[in-house]
C-alpha cells in the first residue's frame, strides 16, 4: 500500500510539473498583463487667427512726362548749304593715258615682241647657258630648239605662257631676261672673235 501510495503521489506531481510546463511554453495570453489603455483624442487644430493684409501705399501720381523741346531749324545753316556753289563734273572719267592702256592686251602684245626679238638675235649657245645656269636638266637641254629654250628660261622664272595674259611683275621678268640674252649673246661672240682672232694669228 505504501507503495502504491508513492507512486500515486510521484504521478501527480509529474502530472503537474508538465502542466506547468506547457502552460509556461504557451506563455501569457496576449494583452493579459498589459493595462487597457484610455482612448486617445487628438486635439482639434486651434485656427490661427490671420494677419490682416496691409494697406497697399497709394501710388504716387505719375509725373506726366515733359514735352521734348522741339529743335528750332536753324537758318543760317540752311542759308549756307543753299549758297554752296554747285560744281558740275564732267561726264567722262578722267583716267591717266598709262592707266587707259595698261589693259592687259599692250602686255601680252610686248611679251610675244620680246620672244619673237629673243629668238632672232640671240644665238643658241647663250640661251643654253642660261638654261643651264637655271638647273633645267640635260637630257632636255641638247635636244632644244632656241624658241624652246627660252621657254624653259621663263618656265623657270614663273613667266607665265605665251597665250595667257602676263601681270605687270611677269613683264617686268622679261624684259629682265632679254637684257641678260643680249649680254650673254655679245659676250660669247667676242669671246669667239678673241678665240678665231687667236687661231689665225
Amino acid at each position: 500500500m505504501r507503495r502504491l501510495l508513492i507512486i500515486f503521489l510521484c504521478l501527480c506531481g509529474l502530472g503537474v510539473l508538465l502542466l506547468w510546463v506547457l502552460r509556461s511554453a504557451s506563455g501569457p495570453a496576449p494583452g493579459a498583463d498589459e493595462p487597457e489603455r484610455e482612448p486617445y483624442w487628438e486635439p482639434e487644430p486651434v485656427a490661427e487667427a490671420q494677419p490682416e493684409p496691409e494697406a497697399e501705399p497709394l501710388a504716387e501720381a505719375e509725373s506726366e512726362p515733359e514735352p521734348e523741346p522741339v529743335a528750332e531749324a536753324e537758318p543760317e545753316q540752311e542759308q549756307e548749304t543753299e549758297q554752296m556753289p554747285v560744281v558740275d563734273l564732267p561726264d567722262d572719267d578722267v583716267v591717266a593715258p598709262a592707266a587707259q592702256a595698261d589693259d592687259g592686251k599692250g602686255r601680252m602684245a610686248e611679251v610675244a615682241e620680246l620672244r619673237a626679238e629673243i629668238v632672232e638675235r640671240v644665238e643658241r649657245r647663250p640661251l643654253f647657258v642660261m638654261a643651264e645656269e637655271r638647273n633645267v636638266p640635260y637630257f632636255r637641254l641638247f635636244f632644244m630648239t632656241k624658241s624652246e629654250l627660252l621657254d624653259a628660261i621663263l618656265e623657270v622664272e614663273h613667266v607665265p605662257p605665251h597665250d595667257v595674259m602676263p601681270s605687270p611683275e611677269a613683264l617686268e621678268r622679261v624684259r629682265e631676261i632679254a637684257a641678260e640674252a643680249y649680254r650673254r649673246h655679245e659676250e660669247i661672240a667676242a669671246e669667239e672673235a678673241e678665240l678665231r682672232g687667236q687661231a689665225s694669228a
